[in-house]
């Protein structure tokens, strides 16, 4: 009886052994694979900076908790305006992400159901008109590379381009007044006295909430 239950105690140790074993060998998750079509000829750095898909990371001073950051994209055959490009647009990012984000705020408060033309004013008009409240934004840094496309990778056509990223910060105090003057000229454009109380509302401290942020805000619609 005793030699029975010592093998059923082995037995039990073996297979629970077993069980564990199985767990730690579990196939590890792949990350996704892209298969590019190009070939890099150079580059301004050996490796793609961190800050291009963390702004915040592209500066390490102790200045970042009074910034924030925006990044933005372009290519062009020629490297000095591919980088100019890239300069422009991500300083026009900032205006982007201050009407997408008022426009966010506005319809989780109602609930995307009321004040259609606030919401559609925010989405066409208001971002190019932000552009003109953008004051103080200053580019911090660029990174460019230089791509040979080709057609046997998969490209539409056999070409050279420059691929660049530009990095621009802004004082989240400058950042607070921009927010305030577009949400002061998006209450100008509003007639019904009902919605203009009720948007004005909504939108009290959109500018804090605004320059507090970290991350990049998902822009539905970028002009190009």
């Amino acid at each position: 009886m005793k030699k029975l239950l010592m093998l059923v105690t082995l037995g039990s140790f073996f297979f629970v052994g077993c069980a564990s074993s199985k767990k730690e060998e579990a196939p590890k998750k792949v990350g996704r694979e892209f298969k590019k079509d190009f070939n890099l000829v150079e580059a301004s750095l050996k490796e793609m900076p961190k800050w291009i898909l963390k702004p915040s990371k592209g500066d390490k001073s102790k200045a970042r908790k009074k910034n924030r950051y925006f990044v933005n994209e372009s290519s062009h055959a020629s490297k000095r305006l591919c980088v100019r490009s890239a300069e422009a647009r991500a300083t026009a990012r900032i205006a982007q992400e201050i009407a997408q984000f008022m426009k966010n705020t506005f319809a989780e408060s109602t609930q995307g159901g009321e004040g259609e033309d606030v919401s559609e004013y925010m989405q066409e008009q208001l971002a190019q008109e932000a552009q003109t409240f953008i004051v103080g934004a200053k580019v911090l840094k660029t990174y460019w590379e230089k791509r040979r496309y080709l057609e046997t990778l998969g490209a539409e056509e056999d070409k050279t381009a420059f691929n660049c990223f530009a990095l621009v910060k802004m004082s989240k105090k400058a950042l607070e007044k921009a927010v305030k003057r577009s949400r002061s000229k998006l209450l100008g454009e509003i007639e019904d006295p009902e919605v203009k109380q009720k948007t004005d509302k909504i939108l009290s401290d959109v500018g804090k909430k605004f320059a507090a942020l970290d991350a990049p805000v998902k822009v539905q619609k970028e002009e190009e």
